[in-house]
C-alpha cells in the first residue's frame, strides 16, 4: 500500500482530497484514496463520477464496501486495516465516523491531514479544542469527554510529527495542529468558466431528513423563496427523500434537479442560476470561493426558529446560527429573511422552467 492513504466516505470528502492533492503534489505523489462506499444511490453515483476525475489526475483509488453484510463488512475492515497500518501519512475525511475511529488504533502514521467534511469541520475543531464526545451536531446534546476523547489522544501521540486541517472554514487550529486553507484551486483550474442562466437556483437541504426542521415549514419556506426570488430550479441534496422532493415540485412548480456531482463542481460544469440561494450549509462557504470572479451571487436563506422541530437539541440550533453568521461575515453574503406572518399560498405554483 502507498505511503499516503486517504479515507473518504462521501463525495464532498473525496473532492476535498483531490483539492489537497492538487495543492500538495509532493506529499500526494504516493496517494491512494480508500473510498468507504456510502449506501445511498445518489452518493454512490457522485463518488463514481469523482473517481473518474481522480483517475484522470493519475490518483489511485480503491473501493471498500464497509457497509455490506456482516461477513462482507468484516472482511473489508480487515483489508482496510492493513492499509491503514502501512500508511505513513493519513488523509481523513470524517473523524466523526465510527468506522474511521475503529481503524485509527491500527495507524502508526507520522502525519495526519483532516480535510473538510463540510460545516461539520467547525464542530470537530471546537470539540477537539474545548472538549466533548465526538458526536455530530444534529445528534443531541454534548456528552462529557476529555477534549475529543480517544481521537484527541490519538492526535496527541508523541510519534505524530504533524497534524493539519485542510479547510475552507474559518477555524482556529486546535492545540498541536495547524490549518492550511482550501481555496478549491483544483476545481477552479480544471473546470469552468462559469456559465450563467437566468433566474435563481435554490440549493436543497437535508435538514428535514436529519430531523432538525419540520417538513411542512420547510416546504412553505421553499415556496415563498421561489416566488419572491424567481427561483426556477431546486438543486436537490443527495440525501433528500423523493417524497419530499415530489411535494416541493407539486407545491412550487420548480424543476427538481439531481446534481451528478457535488454542487461546487456542478456550478463549474453546468449552467448555474444568476443567484444561488442556500440555507445554512457548506455551500454557503464553498460556492463563494468556487464562483469567485463570476457574476453569480450566493445568498443565505435564514432559518426561522418556528421551523425547528420540538426534539431538536439546543446545541443543534446554536450550530446552525453559528455557521450562518460565520458564512455571512466571511463572504459578505446577502441574507434572505424568513417570511413573517401567514404561511405562503401554495395553491399557485410557479411555471416550470423551460
Amino acid at each position: 500500500m502507498s505511503e499516503t492513504l486517504a479515507l473518504v466516505e462521501s463525495p464532498a470528502q473525496l473532492l476535498n482530497v483531490l483539492e489537497w492533492a492538487h495543492v500538495h503534489p509532493g506529499e500526494a505523489a504516493s496517494l491512494t484514496i480508500a473510498v468507504l462506499q456510502p449506501t445511498d444511490p445518489r452518493s454512490r453515483a457522485q463518488v463514481r463520477r469523482l473517481c473518474r476525475f481522480a483517475s484522470q489526475s493519475k490518483v489511485v483509488w480503491r473501493r471498500y464496501e464497509v457497509r455490506a453484510g456482516y461477513l462482507g463488512r468484516a472482511g473489508e475492515l480487515v483489508r482496510l486495516g492493513r492499509a491503514v497500518a502501512a500508511a505513513r501519512r493519513l488523509v481523513i475525511g470524517d473523524l466523526f465516523s465510527r468506522t474511521i475511529q475503529l481503524l485509527l488504533p491500527r495507524s502508526k502514521a507520522r502525519e495526519v491531514v483532516v480535510v473538510d467534511d463540510g460545516t461539520a469541520t467547525t464542530e470537530l475543531v471546537s470539540l477537539l479544542t474545548y472538549g466533548g464526545q465526538l458526536t455530530r451536531w444534529h445528534q443531541g446534546e454534548l456528552k462529557p469527554s476529555a477534549k475529543g476523547g480517544p481521537v484527541n489522544r490519538w492526535l496527541a501521540r508523541e510519534d505524530l510529527d504533524r497534524a493539519t486541517f485542510f479547510t475552507c472554514m474559518p477555524v482556529a487550529a486546535p492545540p498541536g495542529t495547524e490549518v492550511r486553507p482550501n481555496d478549491y484551486a483544483w476545481s477552479r483550474e480544471t473546470f469552468g468558466p462559469v456559465r450563467v442562466r437566468t433566474g435563481a437556483d435554490l440549493a436543497g437541504s437535508s435538514l428535514v431528513e436529519t430531523g432538525v426542521i419540520d417538513e411542512d415549514r420547510y416546504i412553505d419556506a421553499v415556496g415563498w423563496i421561489a416566488r419572491s426570488r424567481a427561483g426556477r430550479r431546486y438543486l436537490a441534496h443527495r440525501r433528500e427523500s423523493q417524497q419530499k422532493l415530489d411535494r416541493i415540485a407539486g407545491a412550487t412548480g420548480m424543476e427538481i434537479v439531481h446534481p451528478e456531482l457535488p454542487l461546487e463542481l456542478t456550478a463549474l460544469t453546468e449552467p448555474i442560476g444568476q443567484s444561488v440561494l442556500t440555507f445554512a450549509s457548506t455551500v454557503a462557504y464553498t460556492l463563494p470561493i468556487v464562483l469567485r470572479g463570476s457574476p453569480v451571487r450566493v445568498e443565505l436563506c435564514e432559518i426561522d426558529d418556528a421551523w425547528i422541530t420540538p426534539d431538536t437539541a439546543e446545541r443543534s440550533v446554536d450550530f446552525l446560527r453559528r455557521i450562518s453568521a460565520l458564512a455571512v461575515d466571511r463572504h459578505n453574503l446577502a441574507r434572505i429573511p424568513p417570511q413573517r406572518g401567514r404561511p405562503p399560498d401554495r395553491s399557485v405554483p410557479l411555471p416550470t422552467a423551460q
